[in-house]
């Protein structure tokens, strides 16, 4: 683990000047996330206006749920967004061959060549959410709040990497997961909605089978309702070592079908 870390400021050194020869760009896509999940944030207070009567759901409750759904979102998508790659083409183009080659781990080549700032957008827009509606709650702000709440938003941040390299390391079967990838992450926008809201059958898929909502909207929901999350954040990290796990496992058992591009 030294051995890692003492390495992957070289490779982030590395990725952050291929980016900086193009500023524009990233300068551009960060802007162009803040302006989607934007968007996304009016769409979302247009529908909850619409609706009646959502418990103890607010606007302003809403918008904190989503600014603590966008950060670690955010952080992930900074740091391990090279995982899309591993499902859409580096499989089928045979592109895992040189990191194989290299005395290294292979998701760690994978995980750290890449860095995307576009995710900036994403995690200045979330820390505006916290900061601006988070002091709005009617909630008393203690040690026995806040800590089990960055606790799930660091397990939060595993759990869209674990998730991703679940779907990414079934291209070694498929080819090409990209699509299979893409529909799994989506799920990840319900988490900005009520769950009450949702049939039960999402319900189920959100919290036992893909578990977005139990690890973001819970805590968050258990605070609005009085609630200590402190058992809830030690189910948290459970679950999302398993799927870490689990997916470190397939990426492992995915490189022995690996077949070279043989060229």
């Amino acid at each position: 683990m030294l051995k890692y870390l003492k390495i992957y400021p070289k490779y982030l050194a590395m990725a952050i000047k291929s980016k900086l020869a193009y500023r524009m760009d990233a300068i551009i896509g960060s802007f162009g996330f803040i302006a989607s999940n934007t968007a996304a944030f009016f769409t979302l207070y247009l529908t909850i206006t619409a609706i009646p009567a959502l418990g103890v759901w607010t606007i302003e409750k809403m918008v904190f749920l989503y600014g603590f759904c966008l950060v670690p979102k955010a952080i992930d998508h900074i740091l391990s967004d090279n995982l899309w790659s591993l499902g859409n083409w580096m499989v089928t183009k045979g592109d895992l061959d040189p990191i194989l080659t290299r005395p290294l781990n292979p998701l760690f080549q994978i995980v750290a060549r890449e860095f995307q700032y576009e995710g900036f957008g994403e995690l200045i827009l979330g820390i505006i959410f916290l900061a601006i509606y988070g002091p709005k709650q009617n909630i008393v702000w203690t040690f026995n709040n806040v800590m089990p709440l960055v606790l799930c938003g660091f397990f939060a941040i595993f759990l869209f990497f674990g998730i991703k390299l679940i779907t990414a390391s079934l291209a070694f079967w498929m080819k090409r997961s990209i699509s299979l990838m893409s529909g799994i992450y989506e799920l990840s926008n319900f988490t900005k909605y009520p769950l009450e809201i949702f049939h039960d059958i999402v319900k189920v898929i959100l919290v036992a089978i893909i578990p977005f909502s139990l690890v973001m909207y819970y805590p968050v929901s258990y605070l609005y309702e009085g609630k200590s999350i402190w058992v809830l954040t030690g189910i948290i990290g459970l679950v999302v070592s398993f799927l870490v796990g689990l997916g470190y496992l397939l990426f492992k058992l995915g490189l022995k079908r690996y077949e070279s591009a043989g060229s």
